[in-house]
């Protein structure tokens, strides 16, 4: 029998800034690419609001 796999659908959002990634089931964010150089900032775990101007860290 083959292993079940979840399969998860993201949510793209870009902002002048840059871009993050949603996990949609969750509602949780996953992943910000800062621009120009496109820096990856795990998200996962942390509680954070998405801004037109940036990242906001509680």
């Amino acid at each position: 029998m083959a292993d079940i796999v979840p399969l998860y659908r993201w949510e793209v959002l870009e902002y002048f800034w840059g871009a993050v990634v949603r996990e949609c089931r969750t509602g949780q964010w996953v992943s910000a690419f800062l621009k120009p150089k496109g820096t990856e900032v795990d998200l996962r775990g942390l509680q954070v609001e998405i801004h037109e101007n940036g990242i906001e860290f509680f």
